[in-house]
Protein backbone atom coordinates (compact mmCIF):
# COMPACT_ATOMS: atom_id res chain seq x y z
CA UNK A 1 0.00 0.00 0.00
CA UNK A 2 1.58 3.29 -1.11
CA UNK A 3 1.04 6.28 1.19
CA UNK A 4 2.69 9.33 2.75
CA UNK A 5 3.38 9.14 6.49
CA UNK A 6 4.77 11.49 9.13
CA UNK A 7 8.30 10.69 10.30
CA UNK A 8 10.12 11.91 13.39
CA UNK A 9 13.85 11.93 14.01
CA UNK A 10 15.25 11.01 17.44
CA UNK A 11 16.22 14.64 18.06
CA UNK A 12 12.64 15.76 17.50
CA UNK A 13 13.14 17.22 14.02
CA UNK A 14 10.45 16.21 11.58
CA UNK A 15 10.81 14.61 8.20
CA UNK A 16 8.49 12.93 5.69
CA UNK A 17 8.68 9.61 3.95
CA UNK A 18 7.13 9.61 0.48
CA UNK A 19 5.87 6.61 -1.50
CA UNK A 20 6.84 4.02 1.07
CA UNK A 21 5.65 0.59 -0.04
CA UNK A 22 4.62 -1.48 2.95
CA UNK A 23 3.11 -4.95 3.07
CA UNK A 24 -0.25 -4.72 4.90
CA UNK A 25 0.07 -6.20 8.37
CA UNK A 26 3.87 -6.09 8.38
CA UNK A 27 5.77 -4.45 11.26
CA UNK A 28 9.22 -4.85 9.73
CA UNK A 29 9.54 -1.16 8.87
CA UNK A 30 9.43 0.40 12.33
CA UNK A 31 12.93 1.89 11.99
CA UNK A 32 14.38 2.98 8.67
CA UNK A 33 17.17 5.24 7.44
CA UNK A 34 16.53 7.69 4.65
CA UNK A 35 18.28 10.70 3.16
CA UNK A 36 16.53 14.03 3.59
CA UNK A 37 16.35 16.33 0.61
CA UNK A 38 15.65 20.01 0.43
CA UNK A 39 15.74 22.62 -2.29
CA UNK A 40 18.46 25.28 -1.92
CA UNK A 41 19.31 27.80 -4.62
CA UNK A 42 17.54 25.77 -7.30
CA UNK A 43 19.51 22.60 -6.67
CA UNK A 44 18.95 19.52 -4.56
CA UNK A 45 21.17 19.21 -1.50
CA UNK A 46 21.54 15.89 0.33
CA UNK A 47 21.49 16.44 4.08
CA UNK A 48 22.97 13.97 6.60
CA UNK A 49 21.17 10.64 6.98
CA UNK A 50 18.93 10.38 10.04
CA UNK A 51 17.59 7.34 11.74
CA UNK A 52 13.84 7.88 11.55
CA UNK A 53 10.96 6.34 13.47
CA UNK A 54 7.57 5.78 11.91
CA UNK A 55 4.80 7.42 13.94
CA UNK A 56 1.58 5.47 14.63
CA UNK A 57 -0.73 5.66 11.60
CA UNK A 58 -3.23 8.47 11.57
CA UNK A 59 -6.95 7.73 11.67
CA UNK A 60 -7.38 8.48 8.00
CA UNK A 61 -4.90 5.78 6.95
CA UNK A 62 -6.68 3.26 4.75
CA UNK A 63 -6.74 -0.24 6.19
CA UNK A 64 -6.76 -2.81 3.36
CA UNK A 65 -9.39 -5.54 3.16
CA UNK A 66 -11.61 -3.76 5.67
CA UNK A 67 -15.31 -4.52 5.31
CA UNK A 68 -17.57 -1.59 4.47
CA UNK A 69 -20.06 -0.33 6.96
CA UNK A 70 -23.52 -1.81 6.71
CA UNK A 71 -25.42 1.19 5.38
CA UNK A 72 -28.80 0.93 3.70
CA UNK A 73 -28.93 2.51 0.26
CA UNK A 74 -31.85 3.80 -1.73
CA UNK A 75 -30.20 2.84 -5.04
CA UNK A 76 -29.36 -0.53 -6.54
CA UNK A 77 -25.79 -0.99 -7.76
CA UNK A 78 -25.04 -3.10 -10.84
CA UNK A 79 -21.36 -3.47 -11.82
CA UNK A 80 -19.86 -4.37 -15.20
CA UNK A 81 -16.22 -4.63 -16.41
CA UNK A 82 -14.70 -1.19 -16.89
CA UNK A 83 -12.93 -1.73 -20.22
CA UNK A 84 -12.04 -4.14 -22.98
CA UNK A 85 -14.12 -6.66 -24.90
CA UNK A 86 -16.00 -7.76 -21.80
CA UNK A 87 -17.05 -4.14 -21.17
CA UNK A 88 -18.41 -3.71 -24.70
CA UNK A 89 -20.12 -7.09 -24.84
CA UNK A 90 -21.75 -6.60 -21.45
CA UNK A 91 -23.18 -3.22 -22.44
CA UNK A 92 -24.39 -4.72 -25.74
CA UNK A 93 -26.15 -7.52 -23.85
CA UNK A 94 -27.84 -5.07 -21.48
CA UNK A 95 -29.06 -2.98 -24.43
CA UNK A 96 -30.35 -6.09 -26.22
CA UNK A 97 -32.29 -6.93 -23.06
CA UNK A 98 -33.92 -3.50 -23.08
CA UNK A 99 -31.76 -1.73 -20.47
CA UNK A 100 -30.99 1.72 -21.89
CA UNK A 101 -27.54 2.52 -20.53
CA UNK A 102 -26.81 6.25 -20.26
CA UNK A 103 -23.04 6.85 -20.38
CA UNK A 104 -22.63 10.62 -20.50
CA UNK A 105 -18.91 10.78 -19.73
CA UNK A 106 -16.59 7.88 -20.69
CA UNK A 107 -14.18 8.92 -17.91
CA UNK A 108 -16.75 8.44 -15.18
CA UNK A 109 -17.07 5.15 -13.32
CA UNK A 110 -20.81 5.48 -12.80
CA UNK A 111 -23.66 5.64 -15.29
CA UNK A 112 -27.43 5.46 -15.25
CA UNK A 113 -30.04 3.18 -16.77
CA UNK A 114 -32.78 5.33 -18.30
CA UNK A 115 -35.70 2.93 -17.80
CA UNK A 116 -34.52 1.94 -14.29
CA UNK A 117 -34.08 5.29 -12.48
CA UNK A 118 -33.24 3.65 -9.15
CA UNK A 119 -30.34 1.61 -10.55
CA UNK A 120 -26.72 2.76 -10.82
CA UNK A 121 -24.33 1.14 -13.29
CA UNK A 122 -20.73 0.99 -12.01
CA UNK A 123 -17.65 0.30 -14.15
CA UNK A 124 -15.15 -1.73 -12.13
CA UNK A 125 -12.14 -4.01 -12.54
CA UNK A 126 -13.42 -7.61 -12.79
CA UNK A 127 -11.65 -8.82 -9.60
CA UNK A 128 -13.07 -5.82 -7.73
CA UNK A 129 -16.57 -6.75 -8.87
CA UNK A 130 -16.29 -10.09 -7.09
CA UNK A 131 -14.88 -8.54 -3.90
CA UNK A 132 -17.44 -5.73 -3.78
CA UNK A 133 -20.41 -7.97 -4.48
CA UNK A 134 -19.11 -10.32 -1.82
CA UNK A 135 -18.93 -7.61 0.87
CA UNK A 136 -22.18 -5.92 -0.16
CA UNK A 137 -20.75 -2.71 -1.60
CA UNK A 138 -22.34 -3.76 -4.90
CA UNK A 139 -25.62 -5.64 -5.23
CA UNK A 140 -25.23 -7.31 -8.62
CA UNK A 141 -22.34 -7.73 -11.06
CA UNK A 142 -21.35 -9.25 -14.40
CA UNK A 143 -18.02 -11.08 -14.23
CA UNK A 144 -16.31 -14.28 -15.36
CA UNK A 145 -16.77 -17.53 -13.45
CA UNK A 146 -12.97 -17.87 -13.24
CA UNK A 147 -12.73 -14.81 -11.00
CA UNK A 148 -15.71 -15.85 -8.89
CA UNK A 149 -14.11 -19.24 -8.28
CA UNK A 150 -10.74 -17.68 -7.45
CA UNK A 151 -11.83 -14.84 -5.17
CA UNK A 152 -15.01 -16.22 -3.63
CA UNK A 153 -13.75 -19.76 -3.14
CA UNK A 154 -16.05 -21.92 -1.04
CA UNK A 155 -17.81 -18.91 0.47
CA UNK A 156 -21.57 -18.64 0.02
CA UNK A 157 -21.54 -14.83 0.09
CA UNK A 158 -21.83 -14.64 -3.71
CA UNK A 159 -24.68 -16.37 -5.55
CA UNK A 160 -24.83 -17.00 -9.31
CA UNK A 161 -28.03 -15.36 -10.55
CA UNK A 162 -27.45 -16.32 -14.20
CA UNK A 163 -24.55 -18.70 -14.68
CA UNK A 164 -24.09 -18.59 -18.47
CA UNK A 165 -24.35 -15.31 -20.39
CA UNK A 166 -23.00 -16.80 -23.63
CA UNK A 167 -19.87 -14.66 -23.99
CA UNK A 168 -16.40 -14.56 -22.48
CA UNK A 169 -16.18 -18.34 -22.91
CA UNK A 170 -12.73 -19.70 -22.06
CA UNK A 171 -10.93 -22.21 -19.86
CA UNK A 172 -8.21 -22.00 -17.24
CA UNK A 173 -5.53 -24.36 -18.51
CA UNK A 174 -1.94 -25.50 -18.11
CA UNK A 175 0.59 -24.53 -20.78
CA UNK A 176 4.15 -25.86 -21.15
CA UNK A 177 6.93 -25.24 -23.70
CA UNK A 178 6.49 -26.92 -27.08
CA UNK A 179 10.08 -28.16 -26.79
CA UNK A 180 8.99 -30.46 -23.95
CA UNK A 181 8.15 -33.22 -26.40
CA UNK A 182 7.97 -35.80 -23.63
CA UNK A 183 5.25 -33.83 -21.79
CA UNK A 184 1.75 -34.13 -23.26
CA UNK A 185 -0.37 -34.84 -20.18
CA UNK A 186 -0.49 -33.70 -16.57
CA UNK A 187 0.94 -37.06 -15.52
CA UNK A 188 3.90 -36.49 -17.86
CA UNK A 189 4.43 -33.12 -16.20
CA UNK A 190 4.37 -34.71 -12.76
CA UNK A 191 7.04 -37.23 -13.76
CA UNK A 192 9.20 -34.49 -15.28
CA UNK A 193 8.91 -32.35 -12.14
CA UNK A 194 10.24 -35.25 -10.05
CA UNK A 195 13.46 -35.32 -12.09
CA UNK A 196 14.10 -31.57 -12.22
CA UNK A 197 16.90 -30.19 -10.02
CA UNK A 198 14.61 -27.47 -8.65
CA UNK A 199 10.83 -27.25 -8.08
CA UNK A 200 8.71 -26.65 -11.16
CA UNK A 201 8.04 -22.90 -11.46
CA UNK A 202 4.43 -22.22 -12.48
CA UNK A 203 3.30 -18.63 -13.04
CA UNK A 204 -0.41 -17.77 -12.78
CA UNK A 205 -3.00 -15.14 -11.89
CA UNK A 206 -5.13 -17.77 -10.18
CA UNK A 207 -3.07 -19.20 -7.30
CA UNK A 208 -5.99 -20.63 -5.31
CA UNK A 209 -7.52 -22.58 -8.20
CA UNK A 210 -4.08 -23.61 -9.47
CA UNK A 211 -3.00 -24.99 -6.11
CA UNK A 212 -6.19 -26.99 -5.76
CA UNK A 213 -5.78 -28.46 -9.25
CA UNK A 214 -2.09 -29.31 -8.86
CA UNK A 215 -2.63 -31.03 -5.53
CA UNK A 216 -5.48 -33.09 -6.99
CA UNK A 217 -3.19 -34.04 -9.91
CA UNK A 218 -0.53 -35.35 -7.52
CA UNK A 219 2.16 -32.73 -8.16
CA UNK A 220 4.32 -32.00 -5.11
CA UNK A 221 7.55 -30.40 -6.40
CA UNK A 222 6.36 -27.03 -7.70
CA UNK A 223 6.36 -23.34 -6.79
CA UNK A 224 3.47 -21.06 -7.72
CA UNK A 225 4.46 -17.56 -8.87
CA UNK A 226 1.90 -14.75 -9.10
CA UNK A 227 2.14 -12.29 -11.98
CA UNK A 228 -0.18 -9.82 -13.73
CA UNK A 229 -0.17 -9.14 -17.42
CA UNK A 230 0.84 -11.51 -20.21
CA UNK A 231 2.10 -14.72 -18.64
CA UNK A 232 3.34 -16.33 -21.85
CA UNK A 233 6.45 -14.14 -21.87
CA UNK A 234 7.53 -15.41 -18.45
CA UNK A 235 8.55 -18.78 -19.90
CA UNK A 236 10.56 -17.23 -22.73
CA UNK A 237 12.25 -14.86 -20.27
CA UNK A 238 13.26 -17.80 -18.12
CA UNK A 239 11.41 -16.66 -15.00
CA UNK A 240 8.97 -19.60 -15.13
CA UNK A 241 8.81 -23.14 -16.52
CA UNK A 242 5.10 -23.20 -17.41
CA UNK A 243 1.89 -21.22 -16.95
CA UNK A 244 -1.69 -21.64 -15.81
CA UNK A 245 -3.76 -19.03 -17.62
CA UNK A 246 -7.03 -18.42 -19.44
CA UNK A 247 -7.20 -20.02 -22.89
CA UNK A 248 -9.79 -19.29 -25.58
CA UNK A 249 -8.58 -20.63 -28.92
CA UNK A 250 -5.00 -21.52 -27.99
CA UNK A 251 -3.51 -19.26 -30.66
CA UNK A 252 -1.68 -17.07 -28.13
CA UNK A 253 -0.09 -20.14 -26.58
CA UNK A 254 1.14 -21.44 -29.93
CA UNK A 255 2.44 -18.03 -31.02
CA UNK A 256 4.59 -18.00 -27.87
CA UNK A 257 5.92 -21.55 -28.31
CA UNK A 258 3.66 -23.09 -25.68
CA UNK A 259 1.19 -25.95 -25.83
CA UNK A 260 -1.82 -26.95 -23.76
CA UNK A 261 -1.66 -30.23 -21.87
CA UNK A 262 -4.28 -32.95 -22.17
CA UNK A 263 -6.18 -33.09 -18.92
CA UNK A 264 -4.73 -29.74 -17.92
CA UNK A 265 -8.01 -27.81 -17.77
CA UNK A 266 -8.45 -26.33 -14.30
CA UNK A 267 -11.97 -25.01 -14.93
CA UNK A 268 -14.30 -23.76 -17.67
CA UNK A 269 -15.38 -20.14 -17.49
CA UNK A 270 -18.04 -17.89 -18.95
CA UNK A 271 -19.41 -14.48 -18.02
CA UNK A 272 -22.18 -14.70 -15.44
CA UNK A 273 -24.49 -12.53 -13.39
CA UNK A 274 -23.75 -12.66 -9.66
CA UNK A 275 -25.37 -11.12 -6.60
CA UNK A 276 -24.83 -10.65 -2.88
CA UNK A 277 -26.64 -13.50 -1.14
CA UNK A 278 -27.24 -11.65 2.12
CA UNK A 279 -28.83 -8.61 0.46
CA UNK A 280 -31.10 -10.82 -1.65
CA UNK A 281 -32.09 -13.34 1.02
CA UNK A 282 -35.23 -13.24 3.14
CA UNK A 283 -33.42 -11.86 6.20
CA UNK A 284 -31.28 -9.40 4.22
CA UNK A 285 -32.52 -5.87 3.49
CA UNK A 286 -35.64 -4.49 5.07
CA UNK A 287 -38.70 -3.65 2.99
CA UNK A 288 -39.15 -1.74 0.74
CA UNK A 289 -35.43 -1.88 -0.22
CA UNK A 290 -35.43 -5.68 -0.29
CA UNK A 291 -38.50 -5.84 -2.52
CA UNK A 292 -37.06 -3.23 -4.87
CA UNK A 293 -33.77 -5.12 -5.22
CA UNK A 294 -35.45 -8.48 -5.71
CA UNK A 295 -37.89 -6.99 -8.22
CA UNK A 296 -34.99 -5.63 -10.28
CA UNK A 297 -33.08 -8.92 -10.13
CA UNK A 298 -36.17 -10.86 -11.13
CA UNK A 299 -36.84 -8.62 -14.12
CA UNK A 300 -33.20 -8.77 -15.20
CA UNK A 301 -33.11 -12.57 -14.94
CA UNK A 302 -36.38 -12.94 -16.86
CA UNK A 303 -35.24 -10.49 -19.54
CA UNK A 304 -32.04 -12.50 -20.00
CA UNK A 305 -33.99 -15.75 -20.23
CA UNK A 306 -36.42 -14.29 -22.76
CA UNK A 307 -33.62 -12.72 -24.80
CA UNK A 308 -31.64 -15.95 -25.10
CA UNK A 309 -34.78 -17.91 -25.98
CA UNK A 310 -35.67 -15.39 -28.69
CA UNK A 311 -32.24 -15.39 -30.34
CA UNK A 312 -32.88 -18.87 -31.73
CA UNK A 313 -36.23 -18.06 -33.38
CA UNK A 314 -37.85 -16.16 -36.25
CA UNK A 315 -41.46 -15.09 -36.62
CA UNK A 316 -42.64 -16.15 -40.09
CA UNK A 317 -45.81 -14.57 -41.55
CA UNK A 318 -47.49 -15.52 -44.83
CA UNK A 319 -50.82 -14.78 -46.56
CA UNK A 320 -52.91 -17.83 -47.56
CA UNK A 321 -56.27 -17.95 -49.40
CA UNK A 322 -58.98 -20.12 -47.87
CA UNK A 323 -62.71 -20.45 -47.33
CA UNK A 324 -62.32 -19.92 -43.58
CA UNK A 325 -59.77 -19.83 -40.79
CA UNK A 326 -60.66 -23.45 -40.06
CA UNK A 327 -59.98 -24.42 -43.68
CA UNK A 328 -56.53 -22.80 -43.55
CA UNK A 329 -55.77 -24.50 -40.21
CA UNK A 330 -56.79 -27.90 -41.65
CA UNK A 331 -54.50 -27.49 -44.65
CA UNK A 332 -51.60 -26.46 -42.42
CA UNK A 333 -52.15 -29.46 -40.17
CA UNK A 334 -52.35 -31.93 -43.07
CA UNK A 335 -49.47 -30.66 -45.18
CA UNK A 336 -46.96 -29.10 -42.76
CA UNK A 337 -45.38 -29.62 -39.36
CA UNK A 338 -45.54 -25.91 -38.52
CA UNK A 339 -46.93 -25.79 -35.01
CA UNK A 340 -44.95 -22.84 -33.63
CA UNK A 341 -44.81 -22.68 -29.85
CA UNK A 342 -48.49 -23.33 -29.13
CA UNK A 343 -49.82 -23.60 -32.67
CA UNK A 344 -49.92 -21.16 -35.63
CA UNK A 345 -51.80 -17.87 -35.43
CA UNK A 346 -54.44 -17.44 -38.15
CA UNK A 347 -56.20 -14.11 -38.61
CA UNK A 348 -58.38 -12.59 -41.29
CA UNK A 349 -56.84 -10.10 -43.71
CA UNK A 350 -58.91 -7.06 -44.67
CA UNK A 351 -58.77 -7.10 -48.50
CA UNK A 352 -58.41 -3.99 -50.68
CA UNK A 353 -61.56 -2.50 -52.18
CA UNK A 354 -62.90 -4.64 -54.98
CA UNK A 355 -61.04 -7.79 -53.91
CA UNK A 356 -63.01 -10.81 -52.72
CA UNK A 357 -62.69 -12.01 -49.15
CA UNK A 358 -60.91 -15.21 -48.24
CA UNK A 359 -57.34 -14.15 -47.40
CA UNK A 360 -55.79 -15.10 -44.06
CA UNK A 361 -52.48 -14.24 -42.42
CA UNK A 362 -50.64 -17.16 -40.86
CA UNK A 363 -47.98 -16.45 -38.26
CA UNK A 364 -45.71 -19.10 -36.80
CA UNK A 365 -42.53 -18.94 -34.69
CA UNK A 366 -39.83 -21.32 -35.94
CA UNK A 367 -36.23 -22.05 -35.01
CA UNK A 368 -33.67 -20.31 -37.18
CA UNK A 369 -32.37 -23.65 -38.39
CA UNK A 370 -35.88 -24.44 -39.70
CA UNK A 371 -36.46 -21.17 -41.55
CA UNK A 372 -36.07 -22.34 -45.15
CA UNK A 373 -38.03 -25.62 -44.72
CA UNK A 374 -40.84 -23.61 -43.06
CA UNK A 375 -40.96 -21.17 -45.98
CA UNK A 376 -41.20 -24.03 -48.50
CA UNK A 377 -44.02 -25.70 -46.55
CA UNK A 378 -45.99 -22.45 -46.50
CA UNK A 379 -45.56 -22.14 -50.26
CA UNK A 380 -46.97 -25.64 -50.76
CA UNK A 381 -50.25 -24.70 -49.06
CA UNK A 382 -50.58 -21.47 -51.06
CA UNK A 383 -48.60 -19.08 -48.91
CA UNK A 384 -47.26 -15.93 -50.51
CA UNK A 385 -45.67 -12.70 -49.38
CA UNK A 386 -43.70 -14.60 -46.74
CA UNK A 387 -42.16 -12.18 -44.22
CA UNK A 388 -39.50 -13.10 -41.66
CA UNK A 389 -39.23 -10.99 -38.52
CA UNK A 390 -36.73 -11.18 -35.66
CA UNK A 391 -38.03 -12.16 -32.23
CA UNK A 392 -36.88 -9.90 -29.39
CA UNK A 393 -38.13 -11.77 -26.33
CA UNK A 394 -39.79 -15.10 -25.60
CA UNK A 395 -41.08 -15.16 -22.02
CA UNK A 396 -42.12 -18.53 -20.68
CA UNK A 397 -45.18 -18.96 -18.51
CA UNK A 398 -43.55 -20.12 -15.29
CA UNK A 399 -40.33 -18.10 -14.75
CA UNK A 400 -38.64 -21.37 -13.85
CA UNK A 401 -35.12 -19.95 -13.41
CA UNK A 402 -36.38 -17.29 -11.00
CA UNK A 403 -38.29 -19.87 -8.97
CA UNK A 404 -35.18 -22.03 -8.62
CA UNK A 405 -33.23 -18.98 -7.49
CA UNK A 406 -35.91 -18.08 -4.94
CA UNK A 407 -35.74 -21.59 -3.51
CA UNK A 408 -31.97 -21.25 -3.08
CA UNK A 409 -32.31 -17.85 -1.39
CA UNK A 410 -35.32 -18.89 0.73
CA UNK A 411 -37.48 -16.07 -0.59
CA UNK A 412 -40.98 -16.04 -2.02
CA UNK A 413 -41.44 -16.38 -5.77
CA UNK A 414 -45.07 -15.20 -5.71
CA UNK A 415 -45.92 -12.31 -8.00
CA UNK A 416 -47.88 -10.51 -5.28
CA UNK A 417 -44.76 -10.20 -3.12
CA UNK A 418 -42.98 -8.02 -5.66
CA UNK A 419 -43.78 -4.43 -6.66
CA UNK A 420 -44.92 -3.77 -10.21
Amino acid sequence: MTFVSNLKAPNGRAGRLHNSSLIPGSHACERISLPRWRCARRRLVLLPRWRLELEPPRLETIIPNSAPESVERSTIRLAVPSKGDMHRQTLDLLRECGLEVDVRNPRQYRAGICNFPGVELWFQRPPDIVHKVKDGTLDVGVVGHDLVAEHNGDSRDVVALYDRLDFGVCRLGLGVPILWTDVCTVEDLRRRSETMPQPLRIVTKFPAQSQRFLQAAGLTRYALLYQDGALEAAVQLGSADCIIDLISSGVTLRENNLKELHGGTVLHSEMQLIGNRARLSADGLQAPDAKRLRAFVRELVERLDAHFAAREHFNVIANIRGESAGDVARRLGESTDLVGMDGPTISSVVPPRGVAHGMYAVGVVVKKTRLYPAMRQLRRVGGRGVCVLPVTFVFDGSAERWRRLCAELSISADEDDLPE
